[in-house]
């Protein structure tokens, strides 16, 4: 189920054989440092896990019948997750070889430059069919939740860098793509916390009688995104990981649904929800919270 995609340049013996608990202990120390990931270091923090699932989206087209999905997030291009890195991701992902590419928001953490940064790194995204997203928290400023530090305009420019690199970003719209005379529609919400998500707007323009895969960064607006009707909800926000239910936590990063981690939910009357851990590796204090990429294969068949 699990691959290793990329792999630690080499480090002493010593360092390879250190203990589970002792490589444990240091995420949880550096998780406490700034964005909370390795800065410099490139050991475990760059192993990238593959998950292989089947998406079942009922009405789907015999010609979409087998196409792949790959599901990407939380990118976090910034000073600490560098564009070298991001760069073999998209490496990885083109070796797959895929239909559509889904990407689930925070593109970036800090200034517009990154904006910059990412929008080169994706360009060189490869798939067959298209390249959909929606923003995270982070592409509307560099500080979360809502809006404290939001920078004007930033949501703008990079939907725009990226729509440059086609690159379909999704703010309470619909696309609908055609393969053949199978047709497959993605709707897009603005994030849960920028105070323009507007679910009710982005299904107004959707049509609810084609099969349907909704993007939304947060997990938090799941249940209510697919009461809509999609088929699956794409997410990803939580780096792998239940925000702890404290004081602090639950001011500074306010979760409703902390059992949504990473994985798959079922959300009701057939629905789905997916949560990427994201590729970024910073807020990452669980060996078993990797940065992920996930490949879908799309079916139409009811098991």
């Amino acid at each position: 189920m699990n691959e290793v995609l990329l792999t630690p340049r080499h480090h002493p013996r010593w360092l390879r054989h250190t203990s589970t608990r002792v490589k444990s202990l240091i995420w949880q120390a550096a998780s406490s440092c700034a964005l909370g990931g390795l800065l410099g270091w490139s050991f475990e923090d760059h192993w990238i896990r593959l998950e292989r699932r089947h998406m079942t989206i009922p009405g789907l087209g015999p010609d979409l019948e087998g196409a792949t999905l790959a599901h990407i997030s939380d990118l976090h291009c910034c000073p600490i997750v560098r564009e070298r890195y991001l760069r073999q991701c998209v490496l990885a992902v083109n070796r797959l070889d895929v239909d559509f590419v889904a990407i689930t928001g925070d593109f970036i953490t800090g200034p517009r430059y990154y904006a910059r940064c990412v929008a080169r790194v994706l360009a060189d995204l490869r798939c067959r069919v298209a390249t959909v997203a929606c923003l995270g928290n982070h592409d509307y400023g560099i500080w979360h939740p809502k809006g404290l530090g939001g920078d004007a305009g930033l949501a703008d420019n990079i939907s725009e860098l990226l729509s440059i690199r086609d690159v379909f970003v999704m703010r309470n719209e619909a696309r609908i793509f055609r393969v053949g005379r199978s047709r497959l529609q993605f709707v897009g919400l603005e994030d849960y916390w920028s105070g323009l998500y507007n679910p009710h707007l982005a299904f107004e323009m959707a049509r609810d009688d084609l099969p349907t895969i909704a993007l939304c960064h947060n997990p938090d607006a799941a249940h209510q995104v697919a009461h809509f009707g999609p088929s699956w909800v794409l997410a990803g926000h939580t780096h792998g990981q239940a925000t702890p239910n404290t004081r602090w936590h639950n001011l500074v990063l306010p979760t409703h649904q902390k059992h949504f981690a990473a994985g798959e939910y079922p959300l009701g009357h057939g629905r789905n929800l997916y949560i990427n851990r994201g590729l970024g590796y910073a807020r990452r204090t669980n060996l078993n919270a990797r940065p992920e990429i996930t490949l879908f294969t799309l079916t139409g068949n009811q098991e």
